[in-house]
């Protein structure tokens, strides 16, 4: 089994949102590219901001659940698979049928692809970033300490 330090899952759970982000904005930015320029940009690009603060509340908070959690596991070293709880595969097995689902539904538009992934893409690559963000701080913190919270110079 692969334990990595507890740390280690917030890189993992950062360079995973990430890679998503990326690949979902992508997927959004080309559906923008495919309709090329034209006068429904005025309600998309818009529609799109709106979906991105969405999310980034939502995934603010999930950053801070999972990263709270993540630190107060209780040995210094986990399997991989603790990078997210029970509840949180569970979402993310239904938001993976879910994006699965809209791709297979016919009659969506791509413009619906466009404005919704750009917006959920960014989401999803800021709450990325915020991880690996976690992870930075928390692994320059502990570099600092002997372990028991006290400074070693």
């Amino acid at each position: 089994m692969c334990n990595i330090r507890t740390t280690g899952l917030l890189a993992v759970n950062g360079l995973l949102w990430t890679a998503i982000g990326i690949k979902i904005t992508v997927t959004g930015i080309s559906g923008y590219l495919r309709l090329g320029i034209s006068p429904s940009l005025g309600w998309m690009i818009p529609l799109s901001v709106l979906v991105f603060a969405g999310f980034y509340r939502m995934f603010t908070g999930g950053v801070r659940k999972y990263a709270a959690r993540i630190l107060a596991l209780p040995r210094p070293r986990q399997p991989i698979y603790r990078t997210f709880s029970l509840k949180g595969y569970l979402i993310i097995a239904f938001m993976i049928g879910l994006g699965i689902a809209l791709k297979h539904i016919p009659g969506i538009p791509t413009s619906f692809f466009a404005w919704f992934y750009s917006g959920l893409g960014l989401g999803l690559l800021s709450a990325g970033v915020r991880f690996l963000r976690c992870w930075w701080l928390e692994r320059n913190r502990n570099s600092m300490t002997d372990g028991n919270g006290t400074a070693s110079l």
